[in-house]
């Protein structure tokens, strides 16, 4: 595995081959480099090929799948060296623990499988974890420090380390093999009771901590079930969200990896879908306030009569962990914006994601406030986000619309009251809001809005880099600060900077 300087070229390789992707402008030019890309990502495995991973869900149902491979890869160890590394872990030869085991195994990001029977008869799954991945791991994740300077260097409020630590921790735990034997053992008690699914069952006695053994669920890929007929599909389709809303409200643990190497699909015995759930390493621990938060949006929203009112809507999503200086001043667009986000659990009949147009529609809802929305949500929601992608994409595939609310309320989404509103703090003749606006040309890059409380901390909200050239022309943004706080933040102009075709303005209204 390739580690320090040389792996870091190689991830700006990737970075290249993604800006060549985005602007392809001929369908040749976009898929030459949708290839290199697959290529590179793949080579490199860890977060890289995690990273390709994620966009094979954009690729599910796709006749030409670019990204395909990175589900489901060949192993890049040679069968003998496979089978020998596994003895070494094992700590003695494989022969005397397998009646037979494949030496050509499949690999994802972190490990390769291998299919094998064990002296007993029992045919399982042989997880190794591929040799110096941890120590690439490492390396990529100093690569990825730039994830504390978001939005092209914005800091303060908007600083976005607690994502690198989020990515970092369950990465962490995915090379674990003892933790994620745990887990599997877990998930096979709390799904023991979901019809039609099937969990690997870890055989304990042969687990290290880069070597999994665990039982091998047979299966195709969840691709496949599109050839079912509709009531399969619907079936299907209907374990999927039951598992994803159960982890959400019942158990408090959502398998967070939803790509598509990590679902089978087969026939149970009486001929019924069935669903093989592989790989829970990444599976994510759901804080309390985060399901306490998603409860009462939906309480509120789900509640007969009137539209919720928006100070009532602003303090669940504050519950749920978004911060509440960059939503309260959005709040007139939180109804419009719940409801698109949330729709799928709020239908009592069948829900059809391909009429959903959310990205199309959440940016309507949101108009000028999508800087703001995008910033304040919480890093605690990166994995659930990817998990709730997994799942829309499957269901996309399957064309098999089902209802969400019945089974939301199956899985005892917790009905709670409504939060208490946050304290209105106002004064008249004030400013409600402090904005900052950085424009190229005509295209706004970043729009930003706070509370005008916010103004105090003026300069910890200010690009990187900027300070130095306010300060070449005679401006000061600590005193700009204090002096509107010191005036009582009255509705003004705090500053502006104009370098050819980079326009920076910071006001407050």
């Amino acid at each position: 595995m390739r580690t320090g300087l040389r792996r870091w070229w190689e991830l700006g390789q990737v970075a290249r081959a993604s800006t060549r992707l985005r602007r392809g402008a001929r369908p040749q030019e976009a898929e030459d480099a949708r290839r290199e890309l697959a290529e590179r990502l793949l080579g490199l495995r860890g977060l890289p090929q995690k990273v390709g991973q994620v966009l094979t869900i954009a690729e599910l149902g796709s006749q030409t799948p670019g990204f395909g491979s990175l589900a489901e890869a060949p192993s890049p160890l040679a069968p003998e060296a496979a089978l020998a590394e596994l003895s070494r872990r094992l700590g003695q030869p494989w022969r005397q623990v397998f009646t037979s085991l494949d030496g050509g195994g499949i690999a994802a990001s972190l490990g390769q499988v291998h299919r094998g029977v064990l002296q007993d008869g029992r045919a399982v799954a042989v997880k190794l974890r591929h040799p110096g991945i941890a120590d690439a791991v490492r390396s990529d994740l100093r690569a990825l420090g730039w994830l504390a300077a978001p939005l092209g260097g914005w800091r303060g409020k908007l600083d976005l380390s607690a994502y690198r630590h989020e990515l970092a921790q369950m990465l962490q735990q995915e090379l674990d093999y003892h933790h994620e034997a745990r887990l599997l053992r877990e998930a096979g008690a709390r799904m023991a009771d979901v019809p039609g699914v099937v969990v690997p069952v870890p055989v304990d006695a042969l687990i290290r901590e880069d070597l999994l053994v665990m039982s091998w669920v047979d299966g195709e890929p969840l691709s496949e079930a599109r050839r079912w007929s509709e009531a399969d599909r619907r079936a299907l389709s209907t374990t999927l969200v039951r598992l994803f809303l159960h982890g959400l409200f019942t158990w408090g643990a959502l398998h967070a990896d939803p790509h598509p190497g990590n679902y089978r699909v087969s026939r149970g015995p009486e001929g019924g879908p069935r669903l093989g759930v592989l790989d829970f390493g990444c599976v994510k621990a759901l804080p309390a306030e985060l399901t306490t938060g998603l409860g009462r949006l939906l309480s509120l929203l789900r509640a007969p009569g009137s539209e919720p009112e928006p100070r009532m809507l602003l303090a669940a999503w504050v519950t749920l962990g978004f911060t509440p200086e960059l939503l309260e001043p959005m709040a007139e667009v939180l109804p419009a914006v719940s409801r698109v986000l949330l729709e799928p659990f709020l239908q009592e009949g069948p829900f059809h994601v391909a009429r959903w147009r959310l990205g199309e529609r959440l940016t309507e809802a949101l108009g000028p406030h999508r800087w703001n929305f995008r910033a304040a949500g919480p890093a605690s929601l990166l994995f659930v986000l990817r998990a709730f992608h997994g799942l829309v994409r499957h269901l996309d595939v399957l064309e098999a619309p089902i209802a969400w609310g019945p089974l939301l309320d199956e899985a005892r989404a917790p009905s709670l009251p409504p939060p208490p509103l946050p304290p209105e703090a106002h004064a008249a003749g004030t400013a409600r809001y402090l904005r900052v606006r950085v424009m190229e040309g005509a295209h706004t890059r970043v729009a930003l809005t706070f509370r005008a409380e916010v103004t105090a901390h003026l300069e910890e909200l200010l690009p990187e880099g900027l300070g130095p050239r306010l300060a070449a022309r005679g401006l000061d943004p600590a005193a700009i600060a204090a002096s509107a706080v010191a005036a009582g933040l009255r509705p003004s102009e705090l500053f502006h900077l104009d370098e050819g075709e980079r326009h920076v303005r910071v006001w407050l209204e």
